[in-house]
């Protein structure tokens, strides 16, 4: 069990990887399959909501990218046109929405795919992973055991 979540977590680590490619993103994605126990029918829903992201958020990304770099490029002018940074600013605003909206689109197709089983499963590694950052000074304090741990 403990090796389990160990390997959840680390599942959890990697997901800033959706919409890569590659040999660590397909094993991380065959990681998440075996630990929530997803179907081919989930896996094939899954597939299509990572289209979709992938069509929707990165573009939408860049484009908030070049609106950033176009503030910071006014703002370095010896007097920068109010009006032209609003707008730029309204507009960072505006993709920043839609990129959120993206993002929460994506979460929620993904559990709806999930059975109450596989969501539970999905909300203890989203708590998990609030708590990796803590578990070195549990460690310090030898109240989690060593990952390596001879003696285990």
């Amino acid at each position: 069990m403990r090796k389990a979540m160990l390997c959840a977590v680390v599942v959890l680590l990697a997901l800033p990887a959706v919409g890569q490619e590659g040999p660590i993103a397909g094993g991380a994605k065959n990681e998440v399959i075996q630990f929530l126990g997803l179907t081919a029918d989930q896996v094939a829903g899954w597939d299509g909501l990572i289209a979709t992201w992938e069509q929707t958020v990165p573009p939408l990304r860049e484009q908030l990218k070049g609106v950033r770099e176009q503030i910071r490029g006014l703002l370095d002018q010896p007097t920068p046109d109010p009006t032209a940074v609003g707008a730029l600013v309204i507009q960072a605003d505006g993709l920043k929405d839609q990129i959120e909206a993206g993002e929460k689109s994506y979460l929620d197709g993904f559990e709806g795919l999930l059975g109450p089983d596989q969501l539970a499963k999905l909300h203890f590694m989203r708590r998990a992973e609030k708590a990796v950052p803590l578990l070195p000074a549990f460690r310090l304090f030898g109240l989690v055991p060593p990952l390596h741990d001879p003696l285990r």
